[in-house]
C-alpha cells in the first residue's frame, strides 16, 4: 500500500492531476482509492468517471454532531484503537467503486455557520491511521493549503505529491513543502501544472535554486479545461501518458526507497 498526499495552493489543478493520475494507476491494472480530503470540493467524483456517492464518511458515522462526539471525547478519530480498515470493509453508500477503482469522500460543509473542518479533519486523521489496504494506492486529495500539515494528517502519508502551478506563491509552497519533508521525513515528488512551453525553463531555473527537480511538466490543455468546465470526466490524454509515468516511477522509487 502507498498512500500519497497530493498538495497544492487553490488553483494549482491538485484535483486534475490527482484524477489523471489515478486514471493511468488503473488502466496499469492498479488498485486506487482515491480520498477527497478537501471539505470544499465537490466534482472529484466526476472528474474520475464515478458516480455519486450516497454520503461521505462523516454522514455514514452519523454527522458532523456524532463524529465530533466520538472524535473530541473519546480521541480515536472515530474508530477502535486497533481497528484495521481495509478497502472492501467501507460501506457502500460512502464509496462509489467499479471494480478495483473507487473513491470516498471525507466530508463536506454544506451549510453557513455550520462550524469549522475540524472534525472531518480528525476523522481522515483517524481513518487514514487505520486504512489497511495491501496493494492498493491511496490518492489522497488534500485540502488546497498547508492544514493537513498543521493538524498532524501528514503523519499518514508515505510520500507527498506536490503540484504547482507557475507562480511565485507555487513556488513558496514547494519551498515549504520540501524543507517539510526533509524535517519530518517524507519523500517528496513536484510536478508541474499548466505549463507553457515559454515558461518551463524559468520554472526549472526557479526550482533548482531551492534544491528541488520536477518529476513531469504537465502542459495547459483545452480538453482538459473544457472537461472541468462541464463536470465531465478528465480524458486520460495519450499525449499525457508519459508524465504520468514520469510520476508514477518517481513516487515507486522514492516511497520503496523508505521500506528497506
Amino acid at each position: 500500500m502507498t498512500k500519497v498526499f497530493v498538495c497544492g495552493r487553490g488553483g494549482s489543478g491538485k484535483s486534475t492531476i490527482t484524477a489523471m493520475f489515478a486514471k493511468f494507476l488503473a488502466s496499469e491494472g492498479m488498485r486506487v482509492l482515491v480520498i477527497d480530503a478537501d471539505e470544499s470540493n465537490r466534482s472529484l467524483y466526476r472528474m474520475l468517471g464515478l458516480s455519486a456517492p450516497k454520503s461521505t464518511l462523516m454522514d455514514d458515522l452519523g454527522g458532523r454532531v456524532a463524529v465530533k462526539k466520538v472524535v473530541f471525547d473519546n480521541k480515536k478519530g472515530g474508530f477502535d484503537e486497533d481497528a484495521k480498515i481495509h478497502v472492501d470493509d467501507l460501506p457502500r453508500t460512502c464509496v462509489s467503486r467499479r471494480d478495483d477503482y473507487a473513491f470516498l469522500a471525507i466530508g463536506k460543509i454544506r451549510q453557513p455557520d455550520e462550524g469549522c473542518a475540524c472534525p472531518m479533519g480528525a476523522l481522515e486523521k483517524g481513518f487514514l491511521t487505520r486504512l489497511h489496504a495491501p496493494g492498493w494506492w491511496i490518492l489522497v486529495d488534500c485540502e488546497a493549503g498547508i492544514e493537513h500539515i498543521g493538524r498532524g494528517i501528514w503523519r499518514s502519508a508515505d510520500i507527498f505529491l506536490v503540484v504547482l502551478e507557475p507562480s511565485h506563491e507555487s513556488l513558496e509552497m514547494v519551498k515549504f513543502m520540501s524543507n517539510l519533508a526533509k524535517e519530518v521525513d517524507r519523500p517528496m515528488v513536484a510536478v508541474v501544472n499548466m505549463a507553457d512551453d515559454d515558461v518551463i525553463e524559468n520554472v526549472k531555473a526557479s526550482l533548482e535554486s531551492i534544491g528541488v527537480e520536477a518529476a513531469a511538466f504537465f502542459p495547459r490543455d483545452k480538453r482538459i479545461a473544457a472537461s472541468n468546465l462541464k463536470g465531465d470526466t478528465v480524458p486520460l490524454l495519450p499525449e499525457f501518458a508519459p508524465f504520468l509515468r514520469s510520476c508514477f516511477e518517481g513516487i515507486s522509487e522514492k516511497a520503496n526507497a523508505i521500506r528497506y
